[in-house]
């Protein structure tokens, strides 16, 4: 059926015009309003009121006399629903026991608005300029931190190498002829001595990583061998804190292509890491299995846990969290970050479940490469 020219002026007014339209009654109750009327002021039909959306209106608000109002067009500002009013020339018709009010947003209004939008735009657009001009002097900086911070630490690991070398060697040779306290000296030293080896060894770690220069060297390999390397180091480790580890390994088919020593790296460093927020009597548990074609690496202990908070900073540099190690250890707070950059690397995923009393299980999950 053919549209007539008043349903199409009528279709036109409700749906497609910028202009405001309000059917109101005669105690100026919304009872229809356009798409644009809605969206400006929020108002609801049948419910709202028309008086209520106009502001700073001289005198008492009288319907009846803004419809017998000679002379043109009344100024009336509006109630918006972003907060700020807005200024129309409205039009008044009574038809029986409606009334028709038609709004158009004043010419002073629309240049006003004009000008604020070109105003905002330039600022947007220097403040644009601005980011990007900071976004690149941070850039920049990063590279001279990373450059420096790679330097340093390379230069500091001969020197901290020889006088670890040097403190085993007295420890071996020299220790059991000294008296107790000299005996605390060197060995102090030697704990020291590690300490910034590890640091070091992080540092130029994190350097690269932030660098970019992050690559992988994936070799097929079996994972239950590398585990196996990694938990002799942390043996050790256990043993002297009286922490007990308890390891399974299920049956993976095959060879896994992984970078092993990275790997092996980030095993070392979430396994030392349960074992450091552990008391003594303690047990660690390691588990690996393989599932379809993924490795499923995961470290639980029953310490302390850490609250939600707590666990949204494991994997920021130098990120601490009020948990306390058991033992009062040392460390740079970049074992984690390290942990995980090694296996995103992967194209894994590291999932931490931890709630304070309650211990923490940190679960790797590497997609498996077969065949290189």
């Amino acid at each position: 059926m053919k549209e007539t020219r008043e349903q199409a002026a009528y279709g036109y007014v409700t749906r497609q015009s910028q202009d405001l339209f309000f059917v109101l009654s005669e105690d100026s109750r919304i009872l229809e309003a356009n798409e644009s009327a809605r969206y400006l002021t929020g108002c609801r039909e049948k419910t709202s009121f028309f008086s209520d959306l106009v502001v700073d209106f001289a005198g008492t608000f009288n319907l009846t006399d803004l419809v017998q109002a000679q002379g043109g067009p009344q100024l009336l500002n509006m109630k918006t629903a972003a907060g700020l009013p807005q200024s129309y020339d409205f039009y008044f018709e009574q038809v029986q026991n409606r009334i028709l009010a038609f709004g158009r947003l004043d010419a002073r209004e629309m240049e006003r608005l004009q000008k604020q939008m070109l105003s905002l735009n330039q600022e947007l657009n220097n403040l644009t300029r601005r980011l990007h001009k900071q976004n690149a002097e941070l850039a920049r900086l990063n590279r001279e931190k990373n450059q420096f911070l790679g330097m340093a630490a390379h230069d500091l690991r001969k020197p901290i190498g020889l006088i670890l070398t040097y403190s085993e060697f007295l420890l071996d040779e020299v220790a059991p002829a000294m008296d107790t306290e000299h005996q605390h000296f060197l060995s102090t030293i030697h704990k020291r001595s590690l300490f910034m080896k590890n640091l070091v060894d992080d540092f130029l770690d994190v350097s690269a990583i932030e660098a970019r220069r992050f690559d992988l060297d994936l070799q097929p390999v079996n994972m239950p061998e590398v585990l196996t390397r990694s938990l002799e180091i942390n043996r050790l480790q256990a043993e002297k804190k009286g922490v007990f580890l308890q390891v399974d390994i299920g049956a993976c088919p095959g060879p896994a292509v992984i970078d092993a020593p990275k790997i092996e790296q980030a095993v070392t460093n979430l396994v030392s890491n349960a074992i450091e927020y552990s008391r003594k009597g303690d047990t660690v548990r390691v588990r690996l299995f393989c599932r379809q074609d993924h490795l499923i690496f995961s470290v639980e202990d029953n310490g302390p846990g850490m609250s939600r908070p707590d666990m949204e900073k494991l994997f920021t540099p130098f990120g601490r969290t009020r948990t306390k190690k058991t033992a009062g250890e040392k460390s740079t707070g970049l074992g984690l970050l390290i942990t995980h950059k090694i296996v995103t690397a992967h194209n894994g995923t590291l999932h931490v479940d931890s709630a304070p009393d309650r211990g923490t299980t940190i679960t790797v999950k590497l997609p498996v490469i077969r065949q290189m």
